[in-house]
């Protein structure tokens, strides 16, 4: 009898042992909220729907706005914890307000290293997304404005300050000079002071993530010299950081310099000698040198 039961029990906690270590398949491209209702995303999806209660006086306040122009885009990622607390939220806040479902668009990206941030069929295209969630406000097609990853305030609150259209900041500051320097090519311009450009942001943000984030996504997405741009200000911010040095090899071997990302992986090294994707990526490089 133990001799059946003992491998049956192996196999069964191999089983759920598996189950558990699988991860969810990812939601990409335009998704219905139909699709968040489903297992396994209803398992975040529907609690923190429910379990979220909108302030009643400013949710009293946002009755009271015509959104009749007004449109909503919503950035997500499926495996992302900010996005699984967030975006129910939202869409709760959506529901009680009655906004029209035909005029809010979920798009669901990726987070692999090839597909930072993008959607299969690129609906995230131009809309410069480097934190998810992000939800953005259009009225008549034109942005109004956005809330990068979480919100300042509240989620009630802030939209309400958009949608009436007063001063607000979102999180993550630095992505506002970032977006209005790729729009004036100074991002991609080779006799740019990228250290003057690093003093301009120095006090807007918030950590080295910050900036890798936007980096990444345009290395992946036909901007690899405003990548490079961003990466270097990175460096000149947090000089003592192998993972930003590592990330600026990165931008270099994508630029086509492998002699400079040879440099930068190197002196991640000497920062950091115990990473061993650096080291790999290093060693690599030597031989193809």
């Amino acid at each position: 009898m133990k001799t059946i039961f003992l491998p049956t029990l192996f196999c069964l906690l191999a089983a759920i042992t598996f189950a558990q270590s699988t991860p969810d398949p990812k939601l990409l491209g335009v998704v219905g909220v139909n699709a968040l209702q489903q297992v396994p995303y209803s398992n975040w999806y529907n609690p923190g729907h429910q379990n979220y209660t909108p302030n009643p006086a400013i949710e009293a306040q946002l009755k009271q706005q015509n959104t009749t122009s007004i449109s909503i885009k919503i950035v997500f990622g499926s495996w992302c914890g900010d996005s699984k607390r967030e975006l129910p939220r939202m869409m709760k806040i959506l529901n009680q307000l009655n906004f029209p479902a035909q005029k809010i668009t979920l798009i669901g990206v990726d987070n692999a290293d090839s597909t930072y941030k993008q959607s299969p069929g690129r609906e995230d295209l131009g809309l410069q997304v480097f934190r998810v969630p992000t939800f953005i406000v259009y009225e008549n097609g034109v942005e109004l404005n956005r809330i990068n990853e979480s919100p300042v305030e509240s989620l009630e609150r802030d939209l309400l300050k958009i949608l009436r259209k007063e001063s607000y900041t979102p999180n993550y500051q630095s992505y506002t000079y970032l977006n209005k320097w790729l729009k004036e090519g100074l991002l991609a311009d080779e006799n740019i002071n990228y250290l003057g450009l690093a003093n301009q942001v120095r006090h807007k943000i918030s950590g080295e993530s910050e900036l890798n984030a936007a980096a990444y996504y345009w290395l992946n997405s036909g901007h690899p010299k405003a990548a490079l741009t961003v990466f270097r200000i990175n460096a000149a911010l947090h000089p003592n950081s192998a993972n930003v040095f590592d990330s600026l090899g990165d931008g270099y071997l994508k630029n086509g310099n492998k002699e400079r990302a040879l440099a930068f992986f190197e002196q991640a090294l000497k920062l950091d000698p115990s990473v061993e994707e650096t080291r790999n990526k290093y060693k690599k490089l030597l031989m193809i040198q």
